[in-house]
């Protein structure tokens, strides 16, 4: 079955789990096995950040290529970008496909969203030692979490209240990770600044 996903997948896919990766514990191994030692020796809380940043470049392509199938449903009626019938049973239908009270594609929604989360993301990445860092992070941890009741509402949909149901997009799915683990990250460094582990002498990246 899986020679019959989208291409694309495959790419989010890698792009959201080297994003994980990068930012797990253990990151410093596999770094220096891909001959990135530079990357391997910076401290954990810096490669949580970069890793964060790869995770949003992630969701932000997976809204961006939901958006694209959506263009491409309402001009063919039909998608070479998803294959896959859960896509056009979900991002085809404006009942799901909607930011319920707003009425704005979730594609468009996600991909405003990961942009302002990427912002945060790169200035905390490039500035590590500034006085605004925990404001940002509290804030990107607000933000991000803001992302947890969608997610949750669009699972619904996909397993309860879409025609069909159980149907699944797997490039939704690929953007709910993201929004998780963006979540997540942001959760671990706030309690990094918090607990006094950041790395106050962090150089910012030239």
């Amino acid at each position: 079955m899986l020679h019959e996903l989208d291409p694309m997948l495959y790419v989010l896919a890698f792009i959201i789990g080297a994003g994980c990766l990068i930012s797990a514990p253990v990151s410093r191994v596999p770094l220096k096995v891909l001959k990135l030692e530079a990357i391997s020796e910076w401290p954990h809380t810096r490669r949580m950040l970069l890793g964060l940043n790869v995770v949003i470049f992630g969701g932000l392509l997976a809204s961006t290529w939901t958006w694209v199938i959506h263009r491409q449903l309402l001009g063919a009626g039909a998608s070479t970008a998803c294959t896959v019938q859960g896509c056009h049973a979900l991002i085809g239908d404006s009942r799901w496909n909607e930011v319920p009270l707003l009425g704005v594609e979730w594609g468009i929604f996600g991909l405003l969203a990961f942009t302002v989360l990427g912002f945060i993301a790169l200035s905390l990445l490039f500035s590590p030692t500034e006085d605004w860092n925990r404001t940002w992070i509290k804030a990107g941890l607000v933000f991000s979490g803001l992302g947890l009741p969608a997610v949750a509402w669009l699972v619904l949909v996909e397993l309860v209240l879409a025609d069909s149901a159980p149907v699944i997009c797997p490039f939704c799915t690929m953007a709910h990770i993201a929004t998780v683990a963006s979540f997540v990250l942001f959760l671990l460094l706030s309690r990094s600044h918090d607990g006094g582990d950041w790395e106050k002498a962090a150089e910012p990246l030239s």
